[in-house]
């Protein structure tokens, strides 16, 4: 009976060194690990996770402590600065080079991965990662070992000013907020001013509500989920000067929208009133023309009157002196007519008995009648 005993107990002690040797992470048996690891790196997935070699396996590690964006998932865009992460993670992790493992409580997450601080050397690669501003320190519970680490090379990094926390990156937020507003300041700055085609306005107010429409999602962007990219890097206060920021360049657009709209208005008036008047300047040069052309062609007509009566006083001198010049040549042709002395009464004249003037004889000379002498 003692020796059942003891096979029994033997066997229940064999069987919990069994179970303190295994682990079960998502429903897969894992080997327990103990103190420090050193294994080969095969490869770098991405700016967090790599696979390594030891123990004649190949194991996919995520580095602790640190979160960097997300390049690889199918399901998401490739985030602000994630190839950046993967690469600088490939230089210092090259295919190759030992690396030295140590874990925490939990020894492997949901997706299988071995959960562990990377060493190279002394140096902890989590929190280079992170003081390079390619990862940002967090927290799963219950592993945070090594946050203290990492979040102090992260302090560094936003301190400096570099990756996730710099301002003259493109892709972060704090650059995307500085944007937004160099955009804002430079179109509100591109302001037609009067006199202006009215077109000019409407294509300004077409930029400014683009630049609005901007810093609205940016600020939809800056109201989500900060536990998560790319408000993750983010610190609450750090959040909300951002926020503000975005909020006094929408004010200022909105400004500057209503000020654009009230310059068009004024400017369509004035272009409308300098129509008016240059139709109304139109018209009085218009009948000015009229009235002296009336003039023109009444002077003309009068003229033409005063030139016809000048032509027919003209006819009419004309004619009389014609008619002088016949009546004088007439009175030459008679006076050079020989004069004869006046007959005597008894002469059987038909002239007034006693005339001695100036006679004018009828043909045959048997008959006259006084005139005029010649001279007299």
């Amino acid at each position: 009976m003692q020796s059942l005993f003891a096979v029994v107990g033997a066997h229940k002690i064999a069987a919990t060194v069994a179970a303190a040797a295994l682990v079960v992470g998502a429903g897969v048996v894992h080997e327990a690990v103990s103190g420090p690891v050193t294994a080969t790196v095969t490869k770098v997935v991405d700016g967090d996770t790599i696979d390594v070699r030891y123990d004649g396996e190949t194991r996919r590690v995520r580095l602790l402590n640190v979160d960097t964006p997300e390049s690889v998932d199918p399901a998401k865009p490739v985030e602000c600065l994630a190839p950046e992460a993967t690469q600088y993670l490939k230089s210092r992790l090259p295919i190759g080079i030992e690396v030295r493992l140590e874990h925490d409580e939990e020894k492997y997450d949901r997706y299988d991965r071995e959960l562990a601080a990377v060493f190279l050397g002394d140096d902890l690669v989590n929190a280079d990662i992170a003081r390079e501003g390619f990862g940002v320190a967090l927290v799963v519970e219950p592993n945070k070992r090594f946050y203290p680490p990492v979040r102090q090379a992260q302090d560094a990094a936003r301190g400096a000013g570099r990756g996730l926390h710099a301002s003259d990156v493109a892709c972060t937020v704090p650059a995307q907020v500085a944007a937004l507003e160099q955009t804002a300041a430079d179109t509100v700055a591109e302001q037609p001013v009067a006199p202006a085609e009215l077109t000019a306005f409407d294509s300004h107010s077409g930029e400014l509500v683009a630049a609005l429409t901007a810093a609205r999602a940016l600020g939809v962007l800056l109201d989500g989920d900060s536990r998560i990219f790319p408000l993750l890097p983010l610190t609450g206060s750090e959040l909300t000067v951002l926020q503000r920021r975005v909020q006094d360049v929408r004010l200022d657009l909105n400004a500057a929208v209503t000020a654009n709209d009230s310059a068009r208005t004024a400017e369509q008036q004035r272009q409308e009133e300098e129509a008016r008047r240059a139709a109304e300047e139109a018209a009085r040069q218009a009948a000015e023309e009229a009235a002296r052309q009336a003039a023109e062609e009444a002077a003309r007509q009068a003229a033409e009157q005063e030139a016809a009566r000048k032509s027919a006083e003209d006819a009419a001198a004309a004619a009389a002196r014609a008619r002088s010049q016949s009546s004088g040549s007439s009175s030459r042709t008679s006076s050079s007519a020989p004069r004869t002395a006046a007959p005597s009464q008894t002469s059987g004249s038909s002239g007034p008995s006693g005339y001695t003037g100036c006679r004018s004889y009828a043909p045959g000379g048997k008959s006259w009648t006084p005139m005029p002498c010649p001279g007299s």
